[in-house]
């Protein structure tokens, strides 16, 4: 089975992955995670753990693509650590609805907008069992590729649409945050 939106292959690998670690269709455990077995996509993975005690999602893992994409280190941060008020709040719920629903979240185009980066990439968000059997865990894969822009001072056009999508956790579409031209 592939996830039927990406187009990257190492989304399709990512989620191969994880299905793989399904047990009767349900939310892989965390333990169950073994990096060793997907030792090429590790630059790409990252992973968050919810904690009670600052009611936000910490980082617990990032590849070396997603920590060179960050000027802020990550490692032991929450998100409203690592990213502003109003982004931190839109992560925290998207990945909360990834975890209560549960649901995949898929993203295509921009993925780096926030960061005023132009070029192009792909994310998948899955969820993750902690060690007390509750899905408060998320794990992702990004893969981005940079774009030159000629004129550093002027905004370039899209070069696709952006895709922000919630999916069934078999990647079937279930609703649309976002896409625009």
């Amino acid at each position: 089975m592939s996830f039927p939106l990406c187009r990257d292959r190492r989304i399709a690998q990512f989620f191969d992955y994880w299905t793989g670690l399904r047990v009767s269709g349900g939310i892989p455990d965390n333990a169950a995670f073994d990096p060793t077995e997907i030792g090429p996509l590790l630059p790409s993975i990252w992973k968050l753990h919810w904690e009670d005690e600052t009611r936000d999602f910490v980082y617990r893992l990032a590849g070396e693509e997603i920590l060179a994409m960050f000027t802020t280190p990550t490692r032991h941060r929450t998100l409203g650590e690592v990213h502003d008020r109003a982004l931190s709040e839109t992560l925290r719920n998207r990945y909360q609805a990834v975890c209560r629903t549960p649901v995949a979240f898929y993203s295509r185009g921009r993925i780096y907008r926030h960061l005023d980066r132009y070029g192009t990439g792909e994310r998948l968000v899955l969820p993750l069992m902690d060690a007390k059997g509750r899905p408060r865990i998320v794990i992702g894969c990004t893969v981005y590729a940079a774009s030159r822009w000629p004129n550093p001072s002027a905004r370039p056009p899209a070069p696709e649409a952006d895709l922000d999508v919630f999916t069934s956790l078999d990647g079937a579409p279930l609703e649309r945050i976002r896409e625009a031209g």
